[in-house]
């Protein structure tokens, strides 16, 4: 059986046209790709309309850890206190 290499993906948390979005480079060309399952070519006219974000993969890994460690609110209050 052969294995197929898989394409590089990039991704960026942003906001196009004030919606909540990723942006993704898959192998040279980007898309948009909206929280409710929408997927479209980025155009040059959305430039101006685009905010990029942050790295998704940078993002998704302190929400992982931040899980691993309890989540938000364990995190919260159990924050060590330097002032006492």
């Amino acid at each position: 059986m052969a294995t197929l290499p898989q394409p590089t993906i990039k991704a960026k948390y942003a906001t196009v046209y004030d919606e909540p979005a990723r942006i993704a480079k898959v192998n040279g060309g980007l898309y948009v790709i909206y929280d409710d399952g929408r997927l479209v070519d980025f155009e040059v006219e959305m430039e101006p309309f685009t905010v990029v974000l942050g790295d998704c993969q940078t993002a998704e890994t302190q929400a992982m850890w931040d899980r691993i460690a309890g989540g938000m609110a364990w995190i919260a209050t159990h924050r060590a206190q330097e002032v006492a």
